[in-house]
């Protein structure tokens, strides 16, 4: 320790005060006892390591008289009296379970903060270290991280740490959520984080520094997508679109990005969604199909499986009928055909009340015919029927998985949206009512499961009643 202290003393005659307030070793004679002082309290520290939280904070208490004399006479003498002087009032935070005694320490480890930028002038460094601590071990409001975290990549801009990413985008999903910033405000945090990844991992020569922007990126990609579904077609339909213009006479292309505009909520009103539909009305395909309806039909004729359980079903004989198309399914090759008999066994089912089997049978059918819409609203109707659980629950949530199939059916099928339109108008608006969803915890936008054999997941919306 002698060694130690006539090493500080040597430094001493070097120090400046660079500021007011911010006070260094001063003279030998007079810092002799701060640099004791000094010594004694860094010993502490040192015998803390490895101890418990509660351990830590004793040391730490016997240890603050000396760095109290050190930061009252000499605070920029060194950066470890304001480093260590965080560290001893974080360990008395951490162990404290009072708000109101918490409070002390909050404010000095704050105070600690702004006069270190006071006096050594590095303020991004500090404040990116500050917005650290609020984020991991302060229990600072989002708002306040939030409002630190931007403005530090306002400062820094591409050179900003990787260790600023995950609070700004943490606290910015946050305050979306509490709808206290809006979707453009977000979507312009998260393209700035990415633009500050990307130069990163492109220009950084330290390979350890990349790899910590590369985990960075997970944990804000993973922040980010806990709210991406509940964008609205604006977030989604500049990219959809752009697949559609780079290739509008491919039949697959505008049928995906057809279907890709309505599951994103941008409607049957869309233009692009409106000139795909005429497309897919006045295409050969559909042409093509009408011809093999009408083959098929002729074809039935000589089936006579196909012709007994047409009459088994027309008498209401189900199980007769299901039995003899399956035979009639074993014996053709002919898809549409299958497809259509499957659609018929499904309806026997429904008829006799065994909805799992009419979804079965329905999903046959429809993966025989994608663009065929009845499949999907018999599943409908089967949801409808065989609801199940809780009335202010279970049950409007699979009347909300039995629209998704009416809004399905139509969203394949054109021709079926006068039916699904139908169904969708009687039960569009059977949702559980909002004090059902706080009592177990749930809120508008979050994906729910249906439960019961339904076993469906939809995207919650309440009503207030």
């Amino acid at each position: 320790m002698k060694n130690l202290l006539l090493a500080i003393i040597a430094m001493v005659c070097l120090s400046q005060n660079a500021f007011a307030q911010c006070e260094g070793w001063g003279t030998p004679q007079d810092s002799m006892r701060t640099v004791t002082q000094h010594v004694l309290y860094r010993d502490y520290l040192k015998n803390a390591k490895d101890k418990s939280p509660k351990e830590v904070a004793e040391m730490y208490r016997e240890a603050l008289p000396f760095w109290k004399h050190c930061y009252k006479n000499a605070p920029a003498a060194t950066k470890k009296h304001f480093k260590d002087g965080i560290k001893i009032y974080k360990a008395f935070f951490a162990v404290e379970t009072d708000k109101a005694k918490q409070k002390p320490h909050l404010d000095m480890i704050y105070s600690l903060y702004d006069r270190r930028v006071q006096c050594f002038d590095n303020e991004l460094y500090i404040r990116t270290r500050q917005l650290t601590d609020m984020f991991y071990y302060l229990n600072a409001s989002q708002d306040e991280i939030y409002k630190l975290a931007k403005q530090i990549t306002e400062w820094a801009d591409n050179e900003t740490e990787s260790v600023v990413l995950l609070p700004l985008m943490s606290s910015a999903v946050y305050l979306f959520q509490q709808q206290k910033i809006n979707q453009a405000d977000l979507l312009q945090i998260r393209q700035k984080i990415e633009t500050i990844i990307q130069h990163n991992i492109a220009h950084q020569e330290d390979e350890k520094i990349r790899d910590q922007y590369k985990k960075a990126k997970e944990q804000v990609d993973a922040q980010f997508g806990a709210v991406e579904t509940g964008f609205d077609c604006s977030y989604y339909r500049p990219a959809i679109v752009a697949k559609y213009k780079a290739d509008p006479d491919n039949k697959k292309v505008w049928e995906a990005v057809r279907q890709e505009l309505i599951d994103k909520y941008c409607g049957m009103d869309d233009p692009i969604v409106q000139e795909i539909t005429a497309k897919i009305k006045a295409s050969n395909q559909q042409i093509r199909d009408e011809i093999d309806e009408r083959n098929q039909a002729k074809l039935e004729k000589l089936n006579a499986p196909a012709r007994k359980a047409k009459e088994a079903y027309q008498a209401g004989n189900y199980a007769e009928a299901i039995r003899l198309y399956e035979s009639a399914i074993a014996e053709t090759d002919n898809a549409n055909k299958q497809a259509d008999y499957y659609y018929i066994i499904a309806s026997c089912y429904l008829n006799t009340k065994k909805y799992p089997q009419v979804r079965t049978y329905a999903r046959k059918a429809s993966a025989l015919r994608p663009t065929w819409g009845k499949p999907y609203i018999l599943i409908g109707k089967a949801y409808l029927n065989g609801a199940c659980g809780a009335n202010d629950w279970e049950k409007p949530l699979c009347y909300m998985a039995a629209v998704d199939k009416f809004r399905k059916a139509k969203s394949v099928d054109p021709s079926v949206s006068a039916d699904a339109d139908k169904w969708i108008g009687n039960y569009g608006g059977e949702y559980p009512p909002i004090e059902a969803a706080h009592s177990r915890s749930k809120k508008d936008g979050e994906r729910v499961s249906t439960g019961c054999w339904i076993n469906e997941t939809v995207t919650l919306k309440t009503k207030q009643r």
